[in-house]
């Protein structure tokens, strides 16, 4: 008797999904949060929780992330007690919104924000960093790597793992831990251990910043830029707008491809945080095309405008960017046997594509679902490892026995993750 088939071919949805993990971000609040006013933001992370006025906010995309960053002495305000609720709380909420939560710790920041703690400073050596005029630990000597690493560990004690936490920045130098500093190699190479060892279970992003940058990529970290979409044209009496020094052109490209981090999205997450924010792009006429084709080109996961109002005319755009960020899934076809036997098992076949830009980066697992009537089962199927669905096409073939629980009948297949 010959087997038959049946194949199934689903009509894919063009719509926003709120899967986890990936798109749009909202920065130092969380869903339906108020927005940050005109084109500016605070560098201090949230320290109150107000109940949201509504879902999303007015002017902004939906998100299933959060991102939030704080200076140290918030947490650290006597030397060797912590204070840690602002994490603890803003997990909380992350969590009430539909949110992760993605953090970034920083030692201190520029002239007008917090810097390093009052004990540190009474204590320990400092120096004038000139190029932001503020002050800056001895990052060589003994007691910064002590004394931030006590903090940093104690943060990765309490959090790492955490079923909510997104990501960690890894950030130690300069103003914001974005890079603005110098030390010997071995001193970069340990913080970026230092890291590692503090948040082995938990994604870390390194920000593309000299060896800092490349100390951290051999760790498993992925990275974030903190200057996406810059097409700055000062210009100079010397140096004409059209080709005035950006990152864009002329520190991404080199960097990333200096490190060889190329290719560190397909193990790792990589966020994009806007230089300036959109609607500033938008004021200065830029080219939002170009900019958006550089972020897919990265195999972004993540895009953090700051939680500013975006271009009305651009909003079409941008949420078809996030779209494609990170993972999107899409069944194209199933193909299995008809008329399996009790007890027996059929031929399961499946055409999946990854029409988004990375993959999903966390174990989740395919299942199948049979169901008839009130009775289910649900066969999570543990050889198909889903971080490996690249963007590009996914092929399944494998057995699948039916349970004898089942009777005689219809019996109702469906595929999940």
């Amino acid at each position: 008797m010959a087997i038959s088939f049946r194949r199934v071919r689903p009509t894919p949805s063009h719509e926003y999904l709120g899967n986890p993990h990936k798109g749009c971000c909202t920065f130092q609040r969380f869903n339906g949060d108020p927005l940050f006013g005109g084109t500016k933001w605070s560098e201090e992370g949230p320290v109150e929780y107000p109940p949201a006025p509504g879902s999303v906010a007015d002017g902004y995309l939906p998100t299933t992330v959060a991102y939030c960053r704080w200076f140290w002495r918030l947490m650290e305000p006597q030397e060797g007690q912590f204070d840690l609720s602002v994490i603890d709380k803003s997990l909380e909420t992350s969590a009430q919104r539909g949110q992760s939560l993605a953090i970034r710790l920083m030692a201190f920041g520029s002239k007008t924000q917090p810097d390093l703690p009052e004990w540190y400073l009474g204590k320990f050596p400092t120096h004038i960093n000139k190029e932001y005029g503020v002050t800056a630990p001895d990052y060589d000597g003994p007691d910064f790597i002590a004394k931030w690493g006590n903090f940093v560990r104690e943060a990765g004690r309490r959090y790492d793992g955490h079923p909510n936490l997104e990501t960690v920045d890894v950030a130690n130098l300069g103003p914001w831990g974005e890079g603005a500093g110098q030390c010997s190699l071995t001193r970069y190479r340990e913080f970026a251990q230092m890291w590692k060892e503090a948040f082995p279970r938990t994604f870390r992003l390194a920000l593309p910043a000299g060896p800092q940058f490349q100390a951290s990529l051999p760790t498993g970290a992925g990275w974030r830029v903190d200057c996406y979409g810059d097409l700055s044209d000062t210009g100079s009496e010397f140096v004409g707008k059209t080709v005035a020094w950006n990152h864009t052109f002329d520190a991404y490209p080199e960097v990333i491809c200096k490190a060889g981090a190329q290719l560190a999205w397909t193990k790792a997450p990589i966020h994009l945080e806007t230089c300036w924010v959109p609607m500033h792009w938008y004021n200065k006429g830029w080219d939002i095309d170009f900019i958006l084709e550089q972020g897919l080109k990265y195999h972004a996961t993540y895009f953090m405008p700051k939680s500013t109002r975006l271009p009305e005319k651009w909003m079409d755009k941008l949420a078809a960017f996030c779209r494609k960020l990170g993972y999107r899934f899409v069944l194209r076809q199933g193909l299995f046997e008809n008329h399996p036997k009790l007890g027996g098992s059929f031929r399961f076949q499946s055409w999946i594509e990854n029409i988004g830009v990375a993959p999903i980066y966390r174990p989740y697992q395919f299942a199948l679902r049979l169901r008839q009537g009130d009775h289910a089962e649900i066969l999570p199927q543990p050889q198909e490892d889903i971080r490996q669905w690249l963007p590009g096409d996914v092929w399944l073939d494998f057995p699948v026995t039916v349970p004898a629980s089942f009777q005689p009948g219809f019996v109702e297949l469906a595929a999940g993750i």
